[in-house]
């Protein structure tokens, strides 16, 4: 399946994901405690590339990140599955960023 182009992907970027941007497919998650939203943008260029290595499987996949936050030590990103178009999050050590340009 080819890798669809970056311009085509909602994402955020720069600031915690909203439940707005949950409901508009441009985020995965939101890092909250309390109701309150905790989650801080981690500094890694949004959207990109990246193969994702489930923890448990060892299975890989294509995907295109959308979200990267973290809160109280752990690092979430969040991603669209190429293959099936499907939204999942991972920790930042499942992740191989490949870049801004197609693979």
């Amino acid at each position: 399946m080819p890798w669809p182009d970056l311009s085509t992907i909602k994402f955020v970027s720069e600031r915690a994901a909203t439940e707005e941007d949950i409901n508009q497919g441009a985020a995965v998650f939101l890092l909250q405690s309390n109701g309150e939203n905790i989650g801080r943008p981690m500094d890694i260029e949004i959207p990109q590339y990246a193969i994702h290595t489930d923890g448990e499987t060892g299975e890989k996949s294509n995907v295109i990140v959308i979200q990267a936050e973290e809160a109280n030590g752990q690092q979430v990103v969040g991603a669209i599955v190429i293959k099936s178009n499907d939204y999942m999050a991972g920790l930042l050590n499942e992740f191989e960023f490949l870049g801004t340009v197609q693979p």
